[in-house]
C-alpha cells in the first residue's frame, strides 16, 4: 500500500470518529444555529486527523507544512457543515438523505484531496489499487474503517431512508423507535460483519431470527413491520458489504462457507 493511500485512509478513520462515533445528537442539532458547537466539532476533527496520522503513517507531517494542510482541512470541513446548515435553513426543510450523502462526498474529496497535499502526490496514487497489506498496522486501518463506517455511518443512513416510516408509525413514537434502533443495529452491524469475517454467513440468519423474535408481537402493526423489514433489510445489506469489504481488504479474495 502506498503512502498516498494510507495517509487517505488515515484521514478517512479520523472523518469517521470526528463525524459519526464523537459527534453527539445534541451537537448536531446545535452546530447549524451557534459558532461554538461547529468550532468544537471543526476541532474535533483536527484532534481526530493529528491522532490517526501519528499512529497510522510515518511521522512525516510534524512540519509546519503539515500542519497548515491538516489545519486547512479542519477548517475546510467546518465551512461545508455551514454550507450544509445554510442550505436546509434556506430551503426550510429537514435534513435528508441527499444532503447527507452529497454532505459526505464533499467530506470525502477535502479528505483526498488534503492526502495528496500532505505526501506531495498526485491524485493518479490514490487510484492505483488498494492492494491487501501484509503490514498489522494497515489491516487494523482497514478493519476499523468498515467498521465504524458500518456500524455507526451506516445507522444514520439507515435512519434517513427509514423517517418516513418511523413517523408514521402508531405503536411507538418517532423517538422510541429511533433509539431502539439506534443500539440494536449498532449491535447487529457489528454481528453481521464479524460473522462475514469469519466466513459463517450461517450466523446472519440466526441474528436476524432472534431480532424477528423479539419483535414478532408488534408486527400486528402494519407501519412498524414495514420499517422493521425495511430498516433491518438495509443494515443487513449494508453490513454483508462491508463484510465482504473487509474480506478483500484482509485476504484480497472472498470465500464463504
Amino acid at each position: 500500500m502506498q503512502l498516498a493511500q494510507l495517509t487517505f485512509l488515515a484521514l478517512l478513520l479520523a472523518h469517521l470518529l470526528g463525524d459519526f462515533l464523537l459527534q453527539p445528537k445534541w451537537l448536531v442539532e446545535r452546530k447549524g444555529q451557534r459558532l461554538w458547537p461547529l468550532l468544537f466539532h471543526g476541532s474535533v476533527h483536527y484532534a481526530s486527523a493529528w491522532t490517526c496520522l501519528l499512529i497510522f503513517t510515518p511521522a512525516i507531517f510534524l512540519s509546519a507544512y503539515g500542519q497548515t494542510i491538516v489545519l486547512g482541512y479542519s477548517i475546510v470541513h467546518i465551512i461545508i457543515d455551514k454550507l450544509k446548515s445554510l442550505f436546509i435553513a434556506h430551503k426550510a426543510r429537514r435534513d435528508n438523505v441527499q444532503t447527507f450523502l452529497f454532505d459526505q462526498l464533499l467530506h470525502v474529496i477535502v479528505i483526498a484531496i488534503a492526502a495528496g497535499l500532505l505526501v506531495r502526490s498526485s491524485p493518479a496514487a490514490l487510484f492505483s489499487g488498494f492492494n491487501p497489506s501484509p503490514s498489522t498496522q494497515a489491516r487494523i486501518l482497514e478493519a476499523a474503517i468498515i467498521y465504524i463506517g458500518v456500524v455507526f455511518g451506516g445507522g444514520y443512513l439507515i435512519r434517513y431512508l427509514t423517517r418516513s416510516f418511523a413517523t408514521k408509525s402508531t405503536t411507538e413514537s418517532p423517538h422510541q423507535l429511533e433509539n431502539a434502533g439506534l443500539y440494536v443495529g449498532w449491535i447487529e452491524r457489528f454481528l453481521v460483519i464479524t460473522a462475514i469475517v469469519m466466513q459463517s454467513p450461517v450466523l446472519v440468519g440466526l441474528i436476524l431470527t432472534g431480532k424477528s423474535i423479539a419483535r414478532f408481537p408488534e408486527f400486528k402493526e402494519p407501519r412498524f413491520a414495514e420499517y422493521f423489514l425495511i430498516g433491518t433489510l438495509l443494515s443487513i445489506s449494508l453490513s454483508v458489504f462491508g463484510g465482504i469489504l473487509l474480506l478483500l481488504a484482509l485476504y484480497g479474495t472472498v470465500s464463504l462457507k
